[in-house]
């Protein structure tokens, strides 16, 4: 038998993972549209999106009606900013957990499954209940087609290019990426003379900090797009006590500190349970980069407001920001939340209210102190 040869690129290796920058579609999950309104990806988990538009309109209680989530459901809550103006998103992903038949189980309602191919009509439905739910001064609407291929472009490369959906809306990791010729060998991405700019911001912060505000102020007007993402890896209670109780995790998290594994493991309050991560990227000119981060670091200090500029991370960080990549930048442990509503992006009137609001809380304290 003649003895099998390989040429050079051929060679079978057992190394996970390529720094091949000219592949850069193999790392994008995106795969076809199947539903105007949604998007199917490479591992078969679906997405949607809404945009909407910040408004004073109030939003107590308005997604109370909303069913749990559990695991294999992310939202992502994101804001692109240019100088051009500001588009706040709304994304929905659901990755199927399948039994024995082939069903998808894990749905928002107990006990029910549906086909792998019904997931389509399925997540449009939570679309639509997500959408009825914005009062009406936002404007909001499920996103279809092109405007979803324009809010994914963004995301990448924060609007240095366009990308036309093609006829047969297939193979969107490569339409979509095919001029996204980022750097990804070092640990900072690089994107022509520009440099991604990974921030992680305080986890209780949400989308309301007077200095994140002022930081995306100051890049809008230097004409540095941004976006601030926070993303939502969704658990059920009773799933969120078990991620919590696994002792391997815990003793990475307190080896030797055994009053932050006491912290950690009080019952935890709240409607919905997942990871949280709360980003900011911006594409900076890499000649600048040292003097934005200088700015940050300054703003942020002034503050007196925790804050970590990416450098060893900055990968994953910055993937974990991009829809449908749910399984990059994950940062346990969970957090609970009472309210989803609370994490949206506002208008400058909703917030000045909710500033008044919490400046008369706090005189009032001090009145009975």
């Amino acid at each position: 038998m003649a003895e099998e040869r390989f040429v050079e690129e051929e060679k079978p290796s057992w190394r996970e993972y390529r720094l091949d920058n000219k592949d850069i579609w193999d790392w994008i999950a995106w795969e076809a549209f199947t539903h105007e309104s949604v998007l199917r990806n490479k591992d078969d988990s679906v997405l949607g999106v809404i945009r909407y538009e910040p408004c004073a309109g109030s939003l107590e209680g308005a997604w109370s009606t909303l069913p749990g989530f559990a695991r294999g459901w992310v939202m992502n809550i994101e804001e692109q900013h240019t100088s051009r103006g500001t588009a706040a998103y709304l994304v929905l992903t659901w990755n199927p957990f399948k039994n024995m038949k082939g069903e998808v189980t894990n749905t928002l309602e107990r006990g029910k499954t549906v086909a792998i191919d019904g997931m389509e009509a399925y997540l449009y439905e939570k679309l639509v209940s997500f959408r009825d739910a914005f009062p009406d001064a936002a404007h909001a609407h499920i996103l279809r087609y092109q405007e979803i291929v324009d809010y994914l472009v963004f995301t990448l490369a924060h609007g240095r290019y366009q990308v036309t959906m093609p006829a047969i809306p297939v193979d969107l990791d490569y339409a979509l990426s095919r001029d996204f010729d980022a750097d990804f060998s070092a640990n900072r991405i690089t994107f022509g003379e520009e440099t991604f700019l990974v921030l992680t911001l305080p986890d209780f912060i949400g989308s309301r900090s007077a200095t994140l505000r002022r930081l995306i102020d100051a890049f809008v007007k230097n004409d540095i797009p941004c976006r601030h993402v926070q993303r939502l890896l969704f658990f059920s209670p009773d799933e969120v006590k078990k991620e919590r109780g696994k002792r391997s995790r815990m003793r990475l998290w307190c080896p030797s500190r055994h009053y932050i594994k006491e912290l950690i493991e009080e019952p935890m309050n709240g409607n919905f349970y997942g990871y949280y991560n709360n980003t900011f990227v911006a594409l900076v000119p890499t000649a600048a980069y040292e003097k934005c981060e200088a700015y940050l670091r300054k703003l942020f200090e002034e503050a007196e407001e925790f804050y970590l500029l990416e450098n060893f991370n900055a990968k994953q960080r910055w993937w974990g920001t991009i829809p449908a990549h749910f399984r990059a930048g994950i940062v346990p442990p969970a957090y609970g939340f009472s309210r989803l509503e609370d994490l949206l992006y506002l208008s400058e009137a909703a917030k000045g209210r909710e500033r008044e609001l919490l400046l008369s809380i706090e005189e009032e304290e001090q009145k009975e102190g």
